[in-house]
C-alpha cells in the first residue's frame, strides 16, 4: 500500500513529527520531539522548518503544536498507518535506515575556472541498523550563478561502507559573486529504477574569488537521509 499523494511531498522525518504531535495531543519543545520521534536534532530542525512553511505546525510559547490543517493531515496519516497495520505485520513498512549525504569542496572557488565537487554517502555509524541491500540514489543538482557539469547523477549506497563518490565540476559565472548549489535526493523503489521516492534536499552557498588566487582548503556540507530498505 503506497503512501497517499498528500504525504508524498513531505520528507520521512516530517511524517514522524506529525505522528508524534498527533499522538501526544499537546505542544512539544524541539528536544521533546527529538526524543519522542527518535530523530536527530538535525532531522527535527529540517522537519520543523518544512511543516511550519506548510502551516501544519506553529510555534506557541517556545513549543510546537499542530495547526487546524495539521490536525487534519495528521489524522489522515493516522488512518493510513492504521490501514497498514490492519493488513498485517507482513505488509508493514520496515523502519528506515539513517545515512548521511556529504559534499566536499574548496572553501573558495577560483574565478572563471571549473572546480571539482565530490558527492558521496558516509558509511553507517556505530549502533545504527544496516540496509538489507544496497540503496540506489538519484541526485538532481542545480546552480544559481554557476554551471555544473551534470544536472543528474546516481549513487549506489553499500550496506556497510561508504558510497563511491561522484565528481562534479562547477564553473562560476562571475568573479567575486557567490554560487548557490541545490541538491535533491531520490531513492529508487524498484529494480528497474522507474519509481522513486523523495528523500529531501539541501542548498549551500560557495564563495568565488576575484581572480585565480583562492583558498584551496576544503570544507564539507551534508544532510541526513532516511533510506527505505528494499529487496533489490
Amino acid at each position: 500500500m503506497e503512501l497517499p499523494f498528500t504525504f508524498q511531498r513531505l520528507p520521512p522525518e516530517a511524517l514522524e513529527v506529525l505522528r508524534f504531535l498527533y499522538n501526544r495531543q499537546a505542544a512539544a519543545a524541539s528536544a521533546e520531539i527529538e526524543q519522542g520521534a527518535q530523530l536527530s536534532r538535525r532531522l527535527v530542525g529540517r522537519a520543523i522548518r518544512r511543516l511550519v512553511n506548510l502551516r501544519l505546525i506553529q510555534l506557541n510559547h517556545n513549543k510546537y503544536e499542530l495547526t487546524s490543517d495539521g490536525q487534519l493531515v495528521a489524522h489522515q496519516l493516522a488512518e493510513y498507518d492504521a490501514a497498514i497495520a490492519a493488513k498485517g505485520s507482513g505488509d508493514a513498512e520496515p523502519p528506515r535506515v539513517p545515512r548521511r549525504l556529504t559534499v566536499v569542496m574548496p572553501r573558495v572557488l577560483p574565478a572563471n575556472a571549473p572546480t571539482d565537487l565530490f558527492v558521496g554517502v558516509n558509511p553507517p555509524t556505530a549502533n545504527t541498523p544496516l540496509l538489507p541491500h544496497p540503496a540506489h540514489i538519484t541526485l538532481r543538482a542545480s546552480a544559481l550563478g554557476g554551471t555544473l557539469s551534470s544536472a543528474e547523477f546516481s549513487l549506489v549506497v553499500p550496506v556497510d561502507k561508504a558510497a563511491v563518490p561522484v565528481k562534479l565540476s562547477l564553473t562560476p559565472n562571475q568573479a567575486g559573486r557567490a554560487v548557490r548549489v541545490r541538491i535533491d535526493a531520490f531513492q529508487a523503489m524498484d529494480a528497474d529504477l522507474l519509481r522513486f521516492e523523495p528523500l529531501g534536499g539541501m542548498y549551500f552557498d560557495m564563495r568565488v574569488a576575484m581572480d585565480s588566487n583562492h583558498d584551496s582548503a576544503l570544507r564539507a556540507v551534508g544532510m541526513d537521509l532516511l533510506l527505505k530498505p528494499t529487496r533489490f
